[in-house]
């Protein structure tokens, strides 16, 4: 009987374990059979034997050995992921921690079927979490418009979304021919295509960094509150290849940093503020202005030339 291997979590909090499940794989020199609430992540997964979906009840069965990487919630206490990639969050609930050039993640798509975007486009990814990690939808309706103005094409990915209880649209919108919504349009494999044929992704510290760091595509990654260093999916052994990170005034990476557990103000299992920032600033200053992604992308489309 093979090993089996059981991951839980957000959407990226799974992805960000594949690495993981690649290197027993290879100790073993075997598959592993996967225990997961995100099963289309490790579907066609060379390293992955039997798959079982937690959302439909499904186990590893009684007695089959399996490395268990699930390590929020010890009893009343939960181990923070302030100053640990979330690749060596996972690996270190077992012992060790990748090198460079084993942290890549991976995501094996289906065959093609569907039609790619013509002409040059550019992914965005106006996804709505925790406050400090959502850009408003005012700034990213200026980015396209920005965008468009350069002649590329706008093609806008995730789930409909609602940026407050009265705001009667889903996600974001501009009427314009030249943007393509494929929100709650795509497959996993479908989104895999379409971002490794893009000019770049852009995207805060959401479900679509640590998947775009699966293709070739350029990532434009903006800032917020976590230091990026813990974020930013390994590629060829490096956090540099084909990336830039585009942040604000603010440099503190104020959930990146311990101390904001220590003065009892915040309880220990308290990884992100309810509301504002841990600074208490108004606004969060370590979100990118649209200028300063506007740039980005110009930089990007100078080094494509």
């Amino acid at each position: 009987m093979r090993y089996g291997f059981k991951i839980s979590g957000c959407f990226g909090d799974v992805l960000y374990s594949t690495p993981v499940l690649k290197y027993l794989s290879k100790c073993h020199n075997d598959r592993l059979d996967v225990e997961t609430n995100y099963p289309d992540i490790f579907i066609n997964n060379p390293h992955v034997g039997k798959i079982y979906d937690t959302k439909l009840g499904q186990v590893i069965p009684y007695g089959q050995e399996y490395y268990d990487c699930n390590g929020h919630n010890f009893g009343e206490v939960q181990k923070q992921i302030r100053k640990m990639h979330l690749t060596d969050y996972w690996s270190t609930q077992l012992g060790f921690i990748l090198n460079p050039k084993e942290k890549t993640l991976e995501f094996y798509p289906s065959s093609l079927d569907i039609e790619i975007p013509k002409d040059k486009y550019i992914i965005i990814n106006p996804s709505k979490t925790w406050e400090c990690r959502t850009w408003p939808k005012e700034k990213w309706e200026k980015l396209i418009e920005n965008i468009l103005n350069l002649g590329i094409k706008v093609v806008v990915t995730g789930q409909d979304i609602k940026y407050n209880k009265n705001d009667i649209k889903t996600s974001i919108y501009v009427e314009n021919s030249n943007v393509i919504n494929l929100v709650n349009k795509l497959t996993l494999s479908q989104l895999w295509y379409i971002i490794n044929n893009s000019i770049g992704v852009i995207t805060m510290n959401a479900g679509l960094l640590p998947f775009a760091g699966t293709t070739d595509a350029f990532i434009i990654e903006m800032g917020g509150a976590i230091d990026p260093t813990y974020r930013t999916p390994w590629r060829h052994g490096t956090q540099d290849y084909k990336h830039k990170f585009v942040g604000g005034s603010c440099k503190l990476f104020c959930q990146s940093d311990m101390k904001y557990n220590s003065s009892g103000d915040i309880h220990v299992t308290g990884g992100f503020p309810e509301h504002g920032c841990f600074e208490n600033k108004p606004t969060f200053e370590c979100q990118p202005s649209v200028n300063a992604v506007y740039n980005a992308i110009l930089e990007l489309i100078i080094e494509q030339k």
